[in-house]
């Protein structure tokens, strides 16, 4: 078979001959608390716990609980009072705001620091120790409407205020790519995509997923041309719980053919994307049916498996197998569901094992 290895010169994938399995491992991002106090030791953790593997990017993400802290900072910010306070313990404990009277929000106010701390993380790349090349850095960028959503409590409100959101995701986005280039891919974090559909009725399926993908598709259009990106579907992991009952995978597919077809129309390459396919509290099934949707999701959509669960690791092993027949190729790599920030470190590093075993585990699928 072949392995992926990344190139440096350029963001592409090449498959180049040997006698290794071809998939990658990708982390999402996260780390428990206690592993993320060092930059340079938050990333040789990743180096560490897949030493015979290739990754698909190196991440470093600033927060273990992804945008809680950046949630709770917005409580310092003047246009906004809050409605509701929480230590988001869970998802109904959470803090959210609504804008003062006579008041507006400058992209400013919104910043998720990912400049400032990807310079910080690029410096203490030089302190890595590793025989293999590194994988480019990985950005953690939330989906704006994500952002507004969860800000606001209220889609209409997210709508509204959507423009200065993905403004301030945007001045991030770009002040990286000019300071480091094709060092740096970006991941685009959304477990609002698969939250609406799962809250909207199935025969309006068809316009909610186009209007989705039309606010995704602007974020990559409005990026920087020569970036690349990764999307991350998810079905949220706070306190280590679900939003919502993953029942099968039809909407990930409905959502990521309609973004395909939205990119294709602006001339964007399409990116690879993390399919959850199991929660922090049900093992990823294995009914064949659960996986029939991927039959339909355009062949050319580079796959990333979601369905990494330590706790369940031979439902685990089947459950690629059953993902790979439906896709009738290999996937691109296999992750876990979520990151790794609400796991209590020996999970972590068993779910990491896991993943490096299932890079290399083989299935009767055709080679990609």
């Amino acid at each position: 078979m072949s392995t992926l290895v990344f190139s440096h010169a350029s963001h592409d994938y090449l498959d180049t001959a040997s006698d290794e399995d071809i998939r990658a491992v990708h982390f999402v991002g996260s780390l428990p608390a206690v592993l993320t106090g060092d930059h340079r030791a938050t990333m040789q953790w990743f180096l560490d716990h897949s030493t015979d593997t290739s990754l698909t990017g190196l991440p470093c993400d600033p927060d273990p609980r992804w945008i809680i802290d950046w949630l709770d900072g917005l409580a310092t910010i003047d246009a906004l009072e809050p409605v509701r306070t929480g230590a988001s313990a869970d998802y109904d404990d959470m803090p959210t705001y609504r804008l003062k009277r006579d008041r507006w929000l400058e992209s400013e106010d919104l910043s998720l620091g990912r400049a400032a701390h990807t310079d910080a993380v690029m410096a203490a790349r030089a302190q890595l120790h590793d025989d293999r090349d590194f994988p480019p850095h990985q950005v953690s960028v939330p989906n704006p409407y994500d952002l507004a959503l969860f800000t606001f409590g209220s889609p209409t409100a997210a709508v509204t205020h959507l423009p200065v959101f993905r403004q301030a995701v945007l001045d991030d986005v770009h002040t990286i790519h000019r300071q480091h280039g094709n060092q740096v891919v970006y991941q685009l974090e959304t477990p609002a995509v698969l939250a609406t559909l799962d809250r909207t009725p199935r025969p309006l399926w068809p316009a909610a997923v186009r209007v989705l993908a039309k606010q995704v598709a602007r974020v990559f259009a409005d990026g920087p041309r020569e970036a690349t990106w990764r999307i991350h579907l998810c079905h949220g992991d706070l306190g280590h719980q679900p939003l919502f009952e993953l029942t099968d995978l039809v909407p990930a597919v409905q959502f990521l053919n309609a973004l395909h077809q939205q990119l294709r129309r602006l001339r964007i390459p399409m990116p690879a994307a993390h399919i959850p396919m199991c929660t922090g509290t049900d093992a990823p099934p294995t009914d064949p049916r659960f996986y029939r949707a991927l039959r339909h999701l355009r062949r050319d959509i580079n796959v990333i498996a979601g369905l990494v669960d330590e706790t369940h690791p031979k439902d685990s092993r089947t459950a690629l197998g059953l993902v790979e027949t439906e896709l009738d190729r290999p996937v691109l790599a296999v992750a876990a569901a979520c990151g790794h920030g609400r796991r209590l470190v020996p999970d972590a590093v068993a779910n990491a094992a896991l993943a490096c075993e299932l890079a290399h585990h083989t299935t009767d699928t055709p080679a990609r």
